[in-house]
């Protein structure tokens, strides 16, 4: 396949496309089976590391055919199935469940707990919060990221035991400063959606937000507009950089439904507005999916280029995978798009979507 005439950062180009891989970038002529999208933006597909669910289908459910489905109409074309704090039998449901799918792609699985603090537990279960346990974590497979309290008993050694294979990210944490220093220093790689769910930054108190701007790792946000307010998203922007900003959606199973009471992780929740909340208020996760995070980034100020960026190459970078980027070898995941990121095509694997 060969997409013509696509407009890549004002640079008209053609993008040759065989099994499934991008193969050459070239402004020539070229003859063959052609899409010609006509100056159109041409982006990476998203690469959503950090969503529950969407459409009232949930990671928990295990049941990831029409979850695929969904995200990719939404142009998440590759994504990590993230779990809630639950039991160990629903847990390993998931990770053993079928994921090959048509749509969006599914990388491995991230565990949001169950090795969290139990004061900023947020929207997880308390009832099922456990203590870190590497024997009891080796018995599920294919999860690429975890979220870890690292002040929890054990949680340090924990961190350290399983960085090398499992990405770690800190967060629904109480740790101070010196806790997420040496968390990073052992291997933890990321925050959890940053400023939620942890200790804020205090200029005698820097907590886990200094620490991971003063070690240079990731930071995951939530830029839906409700979890974060603008100031605070360009302040994340402008500590970590298009390269350590990882923008996620973090939605749940009731996104993009009417509003009403739904479930989600065994607990009600409540959609009113475009927001997602528990009984009390607190917010239970996102409404968006990463395409409007990515637009609320671009009305806040960020480049379209980085905003872009942050939701393709640099999660797929954290992740170490060859998507997120228009370049030779990579995946060919890639949205058309008009000048407002609203998607006009969808190609998943060099095939229309």
């Amino acid at each position: 396949m060969i997409i013509k005439n696509a407009n890549l950062n004002g640079e008209k180009k053609n993008i040759v496309i065989e099994d499934e891989k991008i193969v050459r970038i070239t402004e020539d002529d070229l003859s063959g089976e052609a899409i010609d999208v006509g100056g159109m933006d041409v982006i990476p597909g998203l690469v959503d590391i950090h969503t529950h669910g969407i459409m009232g289908y949930d990671t928990m459910d295990a049941d990831f055919k029409p979850m695929c489905k969904y995200y990719a109409q939404n142009g998440t074309t590759s994504f990590l199935p993230t779990t809630m704090t639950l039991g160990l039998d629903a847990l390993k449901k998931v990770v053993d469940a079928k994921t090959d799918f048509s749509g969006a792609n599914i990388l491995g699985f991230h565990f949001e707990g169950p090795y969290i603090s139990k004061k900023h537990k947020g929207a997880q279960n308390e009832e099922y919060i456990r203590t870190p346990d590497v024997e009891e974590f080796k018995k599920f497979d294919n999860v690429l990221m975890i979220t870890v309290a690292p002040e929890v008993e054990n949680g340090i050694n924990f961190i350290k035991q399983i960085s090398k294979k499992t990405v770690v990210s800190l967060g629904h944490t109480d740790c101070d400063y010196n806790t997420a220093i040496t968390a990073i220093d052992n291997g933890a790689k990321c925050l959890t959606h940053t400023f939620n769910a942890m200790p804020p930054l205090h200029h005698r108190a820097p907590g886990p937000i200094g620490a991971a701007v003063e070690k240079n790792i990731y930071a995951q946000i939530i830029c839906d507009g409700l979890h974060i307010e603008k100031a605070a998203v360009l302040a994340a922007y402008k500590m970590f950089g298009n390269d350590r900003m990882c923008l996620i959606s973090d939605s749940i199973r009731p996104a993009k439904l009417p509003d009403g009471e739904y479930e989600s992780g065994g607990l009600p929740v409540f959609v009113k507005n475009n927001s997602i909340r528990l009984k009390d208020g607190t917010l239970a996760g996102s409404y968006a999916c990463l395409m409007d995070c990515v637009k609320k980034a671009v009305e806040f100020g960020i480049p379209k280029a980085d905003a872009v960026k942050m939701a393709t190459e640099t999660p797929a970078c954290l992740l170490g995978v060859k998507k997120g980027k228009i370049a030779v070898g990579y995946d060919a995941d890639l949205l058309i798009v008009d000048e407002f990121l609203n998607i006009q095509k969808i190609i998943i694997g060099g095939k229309v979507f």
